[in-house]
């Protein structure tokens, strides 16, 4: 398999089981403050995967006609 298949599918995975442990505890009447951390976990830690990923748009050329000084 490929590494960046793998790395999108546990990324996306992490979002996913951090949604819920977050939305469930959200909903639930008595509050388990674990579960909400580990949700908090898992959400970062996939968001910071995904954001891994991405590609800086700016491409810093130094200038030929510049030559440095002595």
């Amino acid at each position: 398999m490929n590494y960046n298949r793998v790395k999108k599918i546990i990324s996306i995975l992490l979002v996913i089981i951090g949604a819920i442990a977050m939305i469930s505890e959200i909903s639930s009447v008595t509050k388990n403050y674990y579960i909400q951390s580990v949700g908090v976990i898992f959400l970062m830690l996939g968001v910071f995967l995904i954001n891994t990923k991405v590609k800086s748009k700016t491409k810093i050329d130094s200038d030929p006609y510049l030559e440095e000084e002595e």
